[in-house]
């Protein structure tokens, strides 16, 4: 097992996955409290990010960049991840008549994989 963690996608995976379920719980929360979904799924990111990012930059990239522009450019790649998610949940609910829980689950599954790779080579790049 200790193995498996030296090698960052892993690393991503898990932490990334604990994020997802989090961040479900929230959007989850915020349908069972009655809010429409864009505003549930709006204020679940808001919560998310805060404990995403330095879970993201301390575990997955172990950046020993300046927080600060580590923390801009993460919020840059996890809004346009956002921007999608805002674009794909309303086709996948209204277009294609999903429930916007299951929709947010597979928005969230595509985005997965540009999330990454915007922060690997973007958000925690840092040259050596």
């Amino acid at each position: 097992m200790r193995r498996l963690l030296t090698h960052q996608p892993v690393r991503y995976l898990l932490v990334a996955g604990t994020t997802s379920v989090f961040y479900l719980g929230l959007v989850a929360a915020g349908l069972g409290l009655g809010l429409h979904y864009l505003v549930a799924i709006a204020l679940a990111h808001a919560v998310a990010m805060t404990c995403a990012f330095p879970a993201y930059r301390s575990l997955v990239f172990e950046s020993r960049g300046r927080w600060p522009s580590d923390l801009w450019r993460f919020v840059s790649v996890w809004s346009s991840g956002m921007v999608a998610g805002f674009v794909g949940t309303p086709f996948l609910v209204e277009v294609v008549g999903m429930q916007p829980f299951p929709a947010q689950v597979l928005a969230i599954a595509v985005i997965a994989v540009g999330s990454y790779l915007g922060h690997r080579f973007f958000s925690f790049r840092h040259r050596a």
